[in-house]
C-alpha cells in the first residue's frame, strides 16, 4: 500500500510527545543519534521555479559535525505523518513495561544510514540458555523504522552468544506490527508479539542443541557455500577466522571430522557482526545467513 495512505493517522495508543518529551528520550540515550526531521516543500525550474503539488522532502533539520549540509532522507506525499523516533522509544519503553515473568529487559536504540533509518535492540539477560559448555545464549528482539521510507515499521527475534555479543539468531518477521509507521498497531499486539517471540525462542533453542551435534560432510560443506552471500575472499576470511572461545578453524574442524552445524553458525555470524564494516549489510545478512543453516539443519537432520 502506498505510504500516503498508511501514514494518515496514527492510533490513539500511539502517544506524540512533546518536544520536551522526546529532549528526555534523547537525554536518557545520550550516544544514540536522533534526528530532527521535517517536511519541506519541494522546487524544481532554473528560472521560475515551481512547486512539485502534493511532494515534500523529509529533511533532517540538523547538521551533523561530519557533514556541511542537512540530510535529505526521502520524497513523501502531503499526508504522509512523520512519526519520531522517540516517540517509538517510548511505545516500545511501555510495552516492555508490561511484560512480565522476563526478567530485565534492556532497550538499547541506535540510528544509522546517516539517522534514516533506526533499530531498538531488545534483549533479555536473565533468559541465559547453555547451548553447549561456554556458549551461552539470551533472546533479543530487534525493532526498525526508518525517515527515509525504506523500513515499515517490523521486528525480528533471535539470540545473543554471550561469548562475544554475537548477533546470531533464526530471523523471523512480526507479522502482527508489519505496519508503516503504527498504522493500526495496537499496543497489545506488540505486546503479544513479544511474548510469542520469546517462547519461540524456547523452542528454537532446543534446536540449536541440536546443531551442535549434526556433523557437516566434505561434500556439503562445499555446497552449503554457493548458498552463502559472500565472495571468495570473504570465504577466505571466514575460513581463517578462529572461532571466538574455542579457536576453532573451519577447515581443521572438517578435516577431522570435527565440525557442526552451530560451530559453522557461530563462526559465519561471528564475522557478519565484527568482519563487515557496513552496517546496512550487517542487518541484511544476519537472516540470510539463518536460512542457510536452517535449511543445513533440515538436509542434515
Amino acid at each position: 500500500m502506498e505510504n500516503t495512505e498508511m501514514n494518515k493517522a496514527v492510533v490513539n495508543e500511539m502517544v506524540e510527545l512533546n518536544p520536551a518529551e522526546r529532549a528526555e528520550i534523547r537525554n536518557r540515550y545520550p550516544e544514540t543519534y536522533f534526528p530532527n526531521p521535517v517536511k519541506e516543500p519541494i522546487w524544481y525550474g532554473r528560472r521560475e521555479h515551481t512547486r512539485i503539488v502534493e511532494k515534500n522532502a523529509i529533511i533532517d533539520q540538523n547538521v551533523r559535525p561530519d557533514q556541511e549540509k542537512p540530510t535529505v532522507f526521502g520524497i513523501c506525499s502531503d499526508h504522509y505523518k512523520i512519526v519520531f523516533y522517540e516517540d517509538i522509544v517510548k511505545m516500545v519503553e511501555g510495552v516492555v513495561g508490561t511484560i512480565k515473568d522476563f526478567g530485565e529487559i534492556k532497550i538499547n536504540p541506535y540510528t544509522y544510514a546517516d539517522g534514516g533509518r533506526l533499530r531498538i535492540n531488545l534483549s533479555f539477560p536473565e533468559k541465559k540458555i547453555n547451548i553447549v559448555k561456554g556458549d551461552n545464549i539470551i533472546p533479543k528482539i530487534e525493532i526498525f523504522s526508518s525517515y527515509d521510507l525504506s523500513t515499515m515499521l517490523k521486528g525480528r527475534f533471535g539470540a545473543f552468544q554471550l561469548k562475544c555479543t554475537n548477533g546470531m539468531g533464526v530471523w523471523k518477521t512480526f507479522k502482527k506490527f508489519a505496519k508503516r509507521h503504527l498504522q493500526n498497531l495496537h499496543l497489545s499486539e506488540l505486546e503479544v508479539s513479544i511474548i510469542e517471540g520469546l517462547e519461540v525462542f524456547a523452542l528454537q533453542a532446543t534446536m540449536w542443541k541440536e546443531w551442535a551435534t549434526l556433523k557437516i560432510p566434505q561434500k556439503v560443506y562445499e555446497e552449503i557455500w554457493t548458498d552463502l552471500p559472500f565472495s571468495p575472499t570473504e570465504r577466505e576470511r571466514i575460513e581463517a577466522l578462529p572461532e571466538i572461545g574455542t579457536k576453532l578453524l573451519l577447515p581443521d574442524a572438517l578435516k577431522s571430522n570435527d565440525l557442526n552445524v552451530w560451530s559453522f553458525n557461530s563462526v559465519l555470524t561471528q564475522f557478519a557482526t565484527h568482519g563487515v564494516k557496513s552496517e546496512l549489510r550487517r542487518i541484511e545478512l544476519e537472516p540470510i545467513i539463518a536460512r542457510s543453516m536452517e535449511k543445513l539443519y533440515d538436509r542434515l537432520h
